[in-house]
């Protein structure tokens, strides 16, 4: 019997993978960045994608880059408490350098030596721009820079907003000091419509859609290899086309691929099969019920619409299915697209962007009326069927 090795793969939200798919030219950029000094577009940057884009594992990817640079990163998510997270995250990354401590002072001593009165020190005094500007200055003076980055952006955040607000005013200084954001799309969206934020319309905005099949076969390939296994050329093949280059799904399906037989050298072809089963059962409780719960009824009717289609659906006939106008059909087209749920595929063609989705829906069947459709709606729907729904349904939202 073979001996046990340790899954390399990583499907946890935020865990740098041993390889990261398909966004070197990405981190590139931003280091690029950090080499530019003060003034480099790349020192404000935005990622902006559907959950299991990899948005955080991209930031903890440039955070670590970042500190084998010399420089000094905190990570914090948009949140009450932010702002005072990311100076005391500061103080304690950059304790090597500069000693942060500062013992309270005695300013007056009453009779008897009762009532003795005490002064903070002066790093805990001041707004918080104020405070900043004293760590930022201490770091200058080591030659070394600060990267925040800031995950889950919320425009319902208002320290988000007077982060960036600051952050602006450390770029008209110069400072040594680089700020990345990740968000999904529709929440950076609310925040970019927001005028106190307006900078970051000038930001850099990478939108984090799927990898290239070379891509995520060579990081299946690569990482499995990597951890002294490998992986039958059929097997390869299988768990690649079944990622749809959607990074998540990457990790997810290597990890199950993996956990089916780890005392055997090679995975098989039976590996390959079983973890993508798991892979599909992992997906619909972490990423389709979740995204399912933020669409609108309109949106949901659309993309039932889509399923009558193997692969490629034509506005056309979605208008014809849903008996709308092509105005309309762009409406949900468009916030579908954004969300990184479907694709364009040709003049006017879209197609599932999100693997195993149109699947989970078909799955569903008869569970559709549990989602909040009105009792009008009349459906039916056979799993591999041609045959169309009979949808009815007002043109609101």
């Amino acid at each position: 019997m073979m001996q046990k090795k340790t899954n390399p793969f990583t499907p946890t939200f935020g865990t740098v993978p041993l390889r990261l798919a398909g966004r070197q030219d990405i981190i590139n950029e931003v280091l690029l960045g950090l080499e530019e000094g003060p003034g480099s577009p790349h020192r404000a940057s935005l990622f902006i994608g559907s959950r299991g884009s990899g948005k955080t594992a991209l930031m903890a990817k440039l955070a670590d880059e970042a500190t084998a640079s010399g420089w000094i990163s905190v990570g914090v998510t948009a949140s009450l408490g932010m702002l005072e997270d990311i100076i005391e995250r500061t103080e304690e990354a950059s304790a090597h350098i500069i000693d942060h401590t500062e013992k309270n002072h005695v300013t007056s001593i009453n009779a008897g030596g009762f009532g003795v009165t005490r002064t903070i020190g002066a790093s805990q005094t001041g707004n918080w721009r104020t405070r900043m500007n004293r760590i930022l200055n201490e770091l200058s003076e080591h030659s070394v820079g600060l990267v925040i980055t800031v995950d889950e952006v919320d425009i319902n955040v208002d320290e988000l907003r007077h982060l960036v607000a600051t952050f602006q005013h450390f770029v008209v200084e110069r400072r040594e000091v680089v700020l990345l954001l990740a968000g999904l799309p529709k929440h950076v969206s609310l925040l970019l419509q927001d005028r106190t934020v307006s900078f970051l319309r000038r930001a850099v905005h990478h939108h984090l859609g799927l990898v290239s099949f070379p891509e995520a076969r060579e990081t299946i390939r690569s990482t499995i290899e990597l951890s002294e296994r490998t992986i039958d050329d059929a097997a390869l093949d299988k768990a690649t086309g079944a990622t749809g280059g959607y990074p998540f799904l990457i990790q997810l399906i290597g990890y199950h691929m993996w956990a089916q037989n780890p005392e055997e050298n090679e995975i098989s072809e039976d590996d390959a099969d079983q973890g993508i089963l798991q892979a599909q059962k992992d997906m619909e409780s972490r990423i389709f019920e979740v995204t399912l719960r933020e669409l609108s009824a309109q949106d949901k009717r659309f993309l039932v619409a889509m399923t009558q289609d193997e692969d490629i659906s034509r506005i056309g006939d979605i208008v014809k299915r849903l008996g709308i106008s092509h105005s309309n059909a762009g409406q949900y087209r468009r916030r579908l697209i954004t969300q990184g749920i479907i694709g364009e595929r040709g003049w006017g063609e879209i197609g599932f962007d999100l693997p195993m989705f149109r699947e989970f829906l078909i799955e569903r069947g008869d569970n559709l009326s549990s989602w909040p459709y009105p009792s009008t709606w009349s459906y039916s729907i056979e799993k591999g069927s041609k045959t169309d729904p009979q949808i009815e349904f007002t043109e609101t939202d």
